[in-house]
């Protein structure tokens, strides 16, 4: 049987979660929580990894879909790798770790690890307060990752379609510029040598540098999808925050018209569902299936909506997906309606990384019609 393979690529952190009863204390002050802090496996990248994971579990797609790997860097002596890993091991994913030498190329040596040290796991601190939350990130050894560290995709013979999901760009400088780039390109040169279709998404996350650049536009000409929120879209289009919504509408499409026009860029609006920029303009939208007013936890929305997105989108592809089909709206619409049905289901369960089930998938689905 063909079979669609997917590679996803980036952070895998651990988050601490602080749920606080009111909002974020003033400098100098308190502010009481509602449940005490935990940790839970997380990252833009290993969220996604995840609920793609339980997707295919839930719906099978008929055994099109044969694999899901996460290539990632994490200190598996430290009790955060350890949590990631057991993660990894439960949901049944293939974590590879590009930090040690179970695989070919590692990029730490010995004699590295005696001049740097042992950097730890990346590990977050996330705040969720007021409908909304924040984020404190120390990136450990996810600081060394770099583009030159992907390990080439290889796909079995029975792969026709081949996915790969960049996610937490922002959190990763070893991946801006040319870096990513160049890592793209190869894969594009290689997937078209053996015959076998490849699609690219990415998800930028947000920049704590609050500059909004890092070679982006570089890497967007090997990207199929761009998946960011509607901040992150006007932060990166330099859109100001108080002009209505059709001018930033318009100063986001021609922006990344100029810079990628090939490439399909998705916003995520909350609420409002999300719509699809191209060619210099909106080309189609979806609604929520409902309206949260009291969400759980918003933490890693974004992520549940990318694995929705590419589930949907490679489910509606098919097995023997060519470049051309992507373009076909009733392709985008169903990646569009998976990737809302997935945003809203996540909002209702707590951590970013949790499964949402079966029934609610199914219940959202419904809801859009």
């Amino acid at each position: 049987m063909n079979s669609v393979s997917i590679e996803v690529i980036g952070d895998a952190f651990a988050d601490v979660y602080c749920y606080l009863e009111a909002g974020l204390p003033s400098l100098g002050g308190d502010s009481r929580l509602t449940e005490p802090i935990h940790t839970v496996p997380g990252g833009s990248a290993l969220n996604t990894t995840t609920h793609l994971a339980s997707l295919i579990k839930y719906f099978g797609n008929e055994g099109r879909i044969s694999n899901i790997n996460l290539q990632s860097v994490i200190n598996e002596n430290d009790v955060y790798g350890k949590l990631i890993i057991d993660h990894a091991k439960t949901h049944n994913f293939r974590l590879i770790n590009r930090r040690i030498s179970n695989v070919p190329s590692c990029f730490v040596t010995s004699e590295a690890k005696k001049f740097a040290g042992e950097k730890s796991t990346g590990h977050c601190a996330v705040i969720v307060a007021s409908n909304d939350r924040s984020f404190m990130t120390h990136l450990g050894c996810m600081e060394d990752f770099k583009g030159s560290h992907i390990l080439p995709i290889s796909s079995s013979p029975e792969c026709t379609h081949q996915h790969v999901h960049i996610a937490g760009y922002y959190n990763i400088r070893g991946f801006w510029g040319c870096e990513l780039a160049n890592q793209l390109k190869l894969m594009r040169d290689s997937m078209k040598k053996t015959g076998t279709k490849l699609t690219i998404s990415l998800v930028p996350q947000q920049d704590a540098s609050n500059v909004w650049d890092g070679g982006l536009s570089e890497v967007l000409k090997y990207v199929d999808f761009l998946i960011l929120n509607e901040d992150e879209a006007k932060s990166i289009a330099r859109c100001q925050r108080d002009i209505d919504e059709a001018t930033s509408n318009k100063k986001i499409a021609n922006h990344f018209h100029e810079s990628s026009p090939n490439t399909f860029v998705i916003v995520t609006r909350g609420s409002r569902g999300a719509v699809v920029f191209h060619s210099g303009d909106i080309t189609l939208d979806q609604s929520s299936p409902r309206q949260i007013t009291n969400p759980l936890d918003p933490t890693g929305a974004g992520d549940a909506f990318a694995s929705g997105f590419i589930y949907g989108l490679l489910d509606s592809c098919g097995a023997v997906a060519t470049n051309d089909t992507i373009t076909i709206p009733s392709v985008l619409k169903q990646a569009l309606r998976w990737g809302c049905a997935l945003g809203t289901c996540n909002v209702l369960v707590k951590g970013a990384s949790t499964p949402v089930s079966k029934h609610s998938i199914e219940t959202m689905l419904q809801e859009l019609g």
